[in-house]
């Protein structure tokens, strides 16, 4: 046998050698791990030492000999095993060895290491024994481990054989065995031999037996070696194992039975002559896992039942095949199903045991299973990558000696990281880094100078510096990002398609029997992507080839990688390929800036297979930058740095010498080497930096066209101050935010107040200017405000009913590029309808009417056709449809809705009651209090579907709105269906104000729900009000969550305590209205949650609710949720609190209460209106640091001295900040509280989570969640630890969490957030209207073939890139040939699709043709070109559409030659040219795409005139062309 080390460099695997001491018996456990695919081959040599544990010794023990009889002496002190120096030895020495073991008198002493050198300590030389000595150590000798030799003179012994196979006193034999050591069991009581009965027998009674003949243990139990005759002497043994005799067990008593000589039992002991006892792994997909499998005695190879087998019994396995650990325990032939025999059953280990023999089990005799229970095990592997984020990539690890250690990156390559990766299973290595890229390790640095070619097994097979032979430090530690075993096949986007998973070299399907989105959501997060949006079933992607690998996969959502989730074994299915599953994730962001000083410059870094790397600067110039800025979403790019400007990005690079024109849409987009492809080092990262960019938005508005105007500058949004501001103003940004013109200019923060900086004041537009910052202003930042000045909008709504008798109905119309149009009523149904009054702000039902209900729209385009709405888009132009203008439609087919009620109630605390508004001429206004009565107010109750009006509300006691006020002086007799139909003044005529807003509290219910049969108002059997009559809910599936919407619904904000069934609080009686509801929590009311749409119930299961009862707040009137009057609830009446004394103690206890972290203002007065009912308390005093308002000192409850003109109220902080990110809108996560700003930790941290901090900071959505501080390692506290957020709540802190302060994380683990603020192109045309069709497919441009090619498809490659309509489809490469692959054919579009990839076609690369059947298209010029900044339709600033952007035209050698082109485009005579400084139309913003335009006059458009290539200009947009046209 070689030694360690030799074995290691020679054969190139690992050895791993464990000594155990257990009892009188030493074992030695050798394992030889070869690391490749395959079977692991675990040797455990089982070495007698003992004879009889009542005279043997544990301190001595022969080694490698022939025998147990003989064979080198090894004794035991110092706590480790050593051998004996020759010097002196002699037949009396070797004499006491053989006494002290329990053998026959010695036969020869050996010397000279004839039974091989031994290793460790010399314990002992120059022996003098007599012979007579009982042990070794009581001979004469020079002292322990005093000796001068070394162990070429080890000594050793031959000992005889013992009378009757080891047992002196004749008590126990083996008899008709085969051998010495198997037999059937005999045993001498009182002189009588006799049987034992096999009642009971197991494992540790044969253990018995076999230690007390000497031999080292038992390899089975049960063994059947013939029926003896005589006494059957022993019944029912019960031992424990440790008995040094069989009589010693418990039993029924000598000569006690119930047996025959049939039952009579044998044991196979384990001998030295049993050579092995082997372990391997079989049927994984790495060497580290698989079935287990055993060997005894060199038979045949069999398995571990699975009954009893947990992660103890794992450990113990694993470590027996010399790994570290166990991942996890498998059951029920996890891998697969083995053959031949089940040698141990009912294992059961603590897991400190270093062999499965070691443990208690029943043998291959007693077993009571078959293959379909074998046991597996995934063991951690003697490699693995740390410091990751995700298992595929990090820094590379090995095993050694017990111990982790790294490897250098000197020389380190692709072929050392192909090692690695395949080593862990992945299919092949995507990067090797180095300079300590996932973070420096720690411990011995084990290889150095790594030279693999890439075929070999692991990483000891490659060339090296030898073990430990280094010059580095732990700052060169090497990584890997190896590809992950799953990819997405014939999707038309790199984040959809088919799932198959790559298994033993091999890719293959998973069916779709139980895939769900939380499987999805496990397969988008192992390639990187964003989350999942749909599971999709029935081979949506197409059917795959080859293995379904997977089959009955339950993912939790919260796995790695899809293998880790339960499934039926590997390759074991009942599926074909027509039920191959997939997935759609969400794409993310693939660009962003590193290291530059603001968000707008920085290192250019994409992001591809889920790892962001950098771009080389080899040919990196301008038309780059600019395809990168705008990609980012800025206008242009100012420079384009190169030499790692803004410093060194790390691995990997994932482009070079890239070649933009300036108009791709993305930088992959470009021409370069290929990704991964180059030759650069990060001293040549090349960067950006853009020109900022103008956005505006608006905030706190009930409708997305009303709210507090917000303005994006210099890297941070901010308001503007309503000094000056009017409609001229408004006019501006509302058709700037793209509706079609302002319908009121409000001040006074009346939609709240904002935060942050006040960017522009003094706002003075003329009312054609393009953006709010081309107006005069006084400067940006330059104010004298406060945000109690912050201007607000309300904009003119896209969309409009026109010709219905009341103002919630009508023929639909919308706006679109500065016109209204009709909708052509094709696929027109309810859920289109319920977009339309949703965006007009209806709440309530939506009905679909087609073919001109409400007249035709005579002399309007038709602008829609074919909409496909789900239902839930925010406006109808995003809703899938033909594109603008494309339909087949006559104005008879118009498209009508009719919406709900055409009334509303806002900013009430609940929604029975509120301001009133009413919809009328497109949009809402308010009613004015003259006259107004509780007459009045009931029939706007019961036009809402309540029972009776409590109060009319007069003063704007609900807040005043803004815009119109539509009624005044209204009376009502009280019999009326609608509000309109009382008497008035007529729509629009008042003399009222917005403080004489008129509300309404509404009597019975909170949006047509209540509880009958308890026994208080917060229980009861609950009830829907629907069509006018009360009834109840079904209670399948009823369950918390659906009882925590009712009962906040009710007032109760706390929620919930029960959800009872069976008609706990009564059956009751007529309609049963609800039946499945399934609410996700965050609804505001029960009708909103998903539900049957009929049921199959009794009254008898009826659903009730217990409502939560103990002290509540809520804050009223406020802008915002964290603002407002406080109230209380008391005895199930909400009351106030009066302002005597009240401070921001006071109000720092209430926002705490309310799970605010922090109170920014105590306000007094009745600052946010006042309230109504009783004012229950007074005179509060709080320290500040109480829990609940209830526990400061005050009156009591109900006595005060005060009116409602005192209604205290709050504004509390909802306090959470981006840190260190490269933008406002991404960065670590800090969060306020307990008087200081602090980190969350990211354990749990999901994308669940990032959604509630983007919304929370008023981003519309979360790309991605960062974890180990991504954005850098904070200081201070950590506020929050386990996160697990739903996605619905409003703010991080009414997400589950361990508690304000507790955690078990450090500052690298902070959490972080990244907020979200074409792959086609056409080549080789004369303009950019026209050329050869090429797509973008796995980071490469190919071409589409010409059969089956028609103006459908045309029509449809034309409007992905922007423009209306298809002129032609040309075939036979009429404009070139391409290169590369032909990615498409026999392309069959209807001419509705979005994009090229959603059409039929034979697959993705799948085509029968040549380069010479290259499809090209010819696009409509018809659009593409609009006239901007002006009142008029035919005269303004010229813009024309390109790559998806609208820009202007310089007006360098602008005459009227070219006004001429740009008119007939525009389907106008004449053309008068205007240069910039020559017309009123104002400069435009964005790309300039044309400069140095020359036209003859003859040409269609103006593309079609010379002109340097497309963005290429010397201009600003004070140079902006004009035209006036006829």
């Amino acid at each position: 046998m070689c030694h360690i080390s030799s074995c290691r460099s020679i054969q190139n695997f690992w050895v791993s050698k464990l000594i155990q001491q257990e009892g009188r018996a030493s074992v030695e456990m050798q394992t030889l791990v070869k690391p490749r695919w395959g079977a692991l081959l675990v040797v455990i040599a089982w070495l007698a030492v003992g004879v009889k544990v009542a005279r043997g010794s544990s301190n001595v023990r022969l080694r490698d000999g022939g025998s147990i009889y003989e064979g080198r002496v090894e004794v035991y002190a110092n706590g480790q095993w050593g051998t004996v120096c020759d010097d002196l030895w002699d037949l009396n020495d070797a004499n006491v060895i053989c006494r002290e073991l329990g053998f026959g008198a010695a036969l020869t002493a050996a010397s000279h290491a004839q039974y091989g050198p031994g290793q460790g300590p010399i314990q002992l030389d120059d022996l003098g024994c007599t012979g007579q000595e009982s042990s070794i150590f009581d001979c004469s000798h020079a002292g322990v481990q005093q000796h001068n030799c070394g162990h070429s003179e080890d000594a050793g012994v031959q000992c005889s054989e013992p009378a009757n196979g080891g047992d002196t006193d004749d008590n126990v034999r083996l008899v008709n065995g085969p051998n010495s050591h198997s037999g059937r069991v005999e045993i001498r009581l009182n002189g009588v031999w006799g049987t034992v009965c096999d009642d009971m027998w197991d494992m540790q009674d044969a253990v018995v037996v076999c230690r007390s003949l000497g031999y080292p243990g038992a390899s089975s139990a049960l063994v059947r070696y013939g029926a003896g005759t005589g006494a059957i002497l022993l019944d029912d043994l019960r031992c424990t194992g440790q008995e040094q005799r069989l009589e010693d067990c418990q039993h029924n008593g000598v000569g006690t039975h119930n047996c025959g000589h049939y039952e009579d039992v044998g044991v196979d002991c384990l001998t030295q002559a049993d050579p092995v006892v082997q372990v391997r792994l079989q049927g994984g997909t790495t060497d580290n896992e698989g079935r287990l499998e055993i060997n005894l005695n060199g038979g045949t190879w069999g398995t571990v039942c699975d009954d009893g087998w947990g992660m103890e019994e794992a450990q113990v396995a694993c470590r027996m095949l010399g790994f570290p650990g166990a991942i996890a325990a498998r059951w029920a032939a996890f891998f697969g199903q083995g053959s031949g025999d089940i040698y141990l059953d009912d294992v059961q280990c603590d897991g400190s045991e270093q062999s499965l023999l070691k443990c208690t089990y029943v043998d291959r005799y007693s077993q009571n299973c078959q293959h379909s229970e074998d046991a597996g095990v995934v063991c951690q592997p003697l490699i693995r990558l740390a410091g990751g984020d995700r298992p595929n990539l990090g820094r590379v690890e090995l095993y050694h000696e017990g111990a982790w250690g790294t490897v250098c990156d000197d020389q380190w390559d692709i072929n050392d990281a192909g090692i690695v990766c395949r080593q862990l299973g992945y299919y092949g290595a995507k990067a090797s880094v180095g300079s300590a890229r996932f973070g420096p390790g720690s411990g011995d640095i084990l290889l150095d100078q790594l030279g693999c070619l890439g075929w070999e097994s692991d990483l000891f097979g490659c060339p090296h510096g030898g073990l430990g032979n280094h010059d580095c430090h732990h700052g060169e530690d090497a990584g890997v990002i190896c590809n992950v075993n799953v990819r997405l096949v014939d999707g038309a986007s790199s984040n959809e398609g088919r799932v198959e998973v790559y298994f033993h070299g091999e890719w293959g399907t998973v069916c779709d029997d139980g895939w769900s989105l939380d499987n999805a959501r496990v397969v988008c997060r192992e390639l990187g992507l964003g989350d999942a949006q749909e599971a999709t079933q029935n081979a949506r992607f197409g059917p795959g080839t080859g293995h379904i690998y997977l089959d009955d996969v339950g993912c939790s959502g919260n796995e790695d990688t899809l293998i880790e989730c339960s499934h039926l074994a590997i390759g074991i299915h009942n599926c074909m390929h027509s039920e191959d599953a997939g997935v759609i994730c969400q794409a993310q962001d693939s660009i962003r800036l590193s290291g530059g000083d603001n968000n707008r410059e920085g290192r250019v870094e994409v992001f591809y297979n889920g790892v962001w790397g950098t771009v080389c600067d080899d040919s990196w110039d301008l038309n780059d930058a600019t395809v990168a800025c705008r990609q980012l979403g800025f206008t242009s790019a100012q420079s384009a740095p190169t030499g790692a400007h803004f410093g060194q990005g790390v691995d990997p690079v994932y482009l070079d010498d890239v070649q933009c024109t300036g108009s791709e849409a993305t930088l992959m987009s470009c021409e370069h080497s290929g990704i991964g492809q180059h030759n650069c080092g990060h001293g040549e990262d090349a960067g950006v930096v853009c020109n900022s960019q103008v956005g505006l938005r608006l905030v706190g508005g009930i409708s997305r066209n009303e709210g507090r105007l917000e303005i994006f500058l210099n890297g941070a949004w901010g308001t503007v101050c309503d000094d000056s501001w009017g409609l001229q103003d408004a006019r501006v940004a509302c058709l700037q935010l793209g509706f079609p013109n302002a319908l009121a200019a409000t001040p006074g923060a009346s939609y709240g107040s904002g935060t942050g900086p006040i960017l522009l004041d003094d706002v003075a537009c003329v009312g054609h200017e393009t953006d709010l910052s081309s107006c005069q202003h006084a400067g940006i930042g330059s104010h004298n405000c406060n945000h109690d000045e912050d201007a607000g909008v309300v904009c003119l709504p896209s969309v409009r009913l026109v010709g219905g008798s009341n103002s919630n109905e009508g023929r639909v119309e919308v706006f679109s590029e500065g016109t209204w149009g009709t909708v052509c009523d094709d696929g027109w149904d309810d859920d289109d309808a319920t977009v339309i009054c949703r965006e007009l702000g209806f709440q309530a039902t939506a009905e679909a009417l087609p073919q001109a209900a409400f007249g035709q729209g005579h002399g309007l385009d038709i602008l829609l056709d074919e909409l496909a709405c789900l239902g839930d888009e925010e406006t109808l132009l995003m809703c899938q449809h033909n594109g603008l203008g494309n339909h087949n439609c006559g104005h008879s087919e118009d498209a009508g809705v009719r919406c709900g009620v055409a009334v509303r109630l806002v900013e009430g605390s609940m929604p029975s009651e509120g301001r009133v508004e009413l919809f009328a001429n497109g949009y809402w206004g308010t009613v004015c209090d003259d006259g107004w009565g509780l007459v009045d107010a009931g029939v706007v109750c019961r036009q809402l579907g309540f029972s009776s009006a409590q109060e009319a509300t007069m003063s704007a006691r609900f807040g005043a709105g803004t815009g119109e006020i539509l009624l005044d002086d209204v009376s009502c007799s009280g019999g009326e269906e609608r509000l309109t139909e009382c008497s008035h003044n007529g729509i629009g005529m008042h003399n009222c104000n917005h403080g004489e807003d008129a509300g309404v509290v509404c009597n019975g219910v909170a949006a047509n729900i209540r509880l009958v049969g308890g026994s208080g108002p917060y229980e009861g059997r609950v009830e829907i009000f629907h069509s006018g009559r009360w009834g109840t809910v079904c209670d399948d599936n009823w369950d918390m969550v659906d009882a925590a919407v009712a009962c906040r619904q009710l007032g109760f904000t706390e929620g919930a305590e029960q959800a009872t069934t069976g008609a706990q609080f009564g059956a009751g009686t007529g309609d049963i209205w609800l039946d499945d509801v399934g609410c996700s929590g965050d609804e505001a009311m029960l009708t909103s949650c998903p539900r049957a749409q009929t049921h199959n119930c009794g009254h008898h299961e009826d659903a009730g609710v217990v409502c939560s009862t103990r002290a509540q707040l809520r804050l009223v009137g406020g802008p915002t949720f964290n603002q407002g009057r406080v109230e209380i609830l008391h005895d199930g009446v909400w009351g106030t609190i009066c302002d005597d004394e009240w401070d921001i103690n006071d109000a720092q206890v209430v926002c705490h209460q309310l799970g605010f972290f922090e109170a920014s203002a105590a306000h007094q007065h009745a600052g946010y209106g006042q309230g109504t009912g009783p004012i229950f308390l007074d005179n509060v005093q709080c320290r500040g640091d109480e829990t609940d308002i209830m526990l400061c000192q005050h009156n009591g409850i109900g006595l005060n001295n005060c009116g409602h003109s005192e209604d205290a109220g709050v504004s509390c902080v909802v306090a959470i900040r981006l840190q260190g990110g490269n933008s406002p809108s991404e960065g670590r996560v800090e969060v306020f509280g307990r008087g200081e700003w602090g980190t969350v930790c990211d354990d749990h941290w999901d994308l669940q989570d990032a959604r509630v901090v983007c919304r929370q900071l008023g981003y519309p959505a979360a790309q991605s969640a960062w974890s180990s501080a991504h954005f850098g390692a904070g200081t201070g506290r950590i506020l929050l630890d386990e996160v697990q957020c739903e996605g619905s709540e409003d703010s991080l802190g009414e997400c589950l969490h361990s508690g304000l302060g507790t955690h078990n994380c450090g500052h690298n683990e902070d959490a972080g957030v990244t907020c979200s603020v074409n792959a086609i192109r056409l080549v080789g045309g004369t303009s950019p209207l026209n050329g050869r069709v090429e797509i973008l497919v796995n980071g490469q441009w190919g071409t589409v073939c010409d059969d089956g090619w028609g103006i459908s498809d045309a029509q449809v490659v034309c409007r992905e890139l922007g423009y209306q309509n298809a002129l032609e489809a040309p075939t036979n490469a009429r404009f070139g040939a391409g290169t590369g692959s032909i990615f498409l054919d026999d392309v069959g579009c209807t001419g509705r699709e979005t994009e090229l990839l959603s059409c039929p076609h034979r697959g993705v690369g799948t085509h029968n043709c040549g380069h010479s059947e290259d499809a090209g298209v010819v696009c409509s010029n018809g659009a593409g070109i609009r006239l901007a900044g002006s009142r008029s339709a035919t005269e303004g600033r010229v813009e024309i559409f390109h790559n998806g952007e609208w820009g202007t035209v310089c007006d360098d050698s602008w005459d009227d030659d070219d006004a001429a082109v740009a008119c007939r485009q525009l389907g106008l005579t004449g053309g008068v040219a205007y240069q910039g400084y020559g017309h009123s139309w104002g400069a435009g913003s964005g790309s300039i795409w044309l400069d140095d335009v020359a036209c003859s006059g003859s040409e269609a458009s103006l593309w079609d005139c010379t002109h340097p290539a497309v963005g290429g200009h010397n201009c600003g947009h004070s140079e902006d062309a004009g035209v006036s046209c006829m």
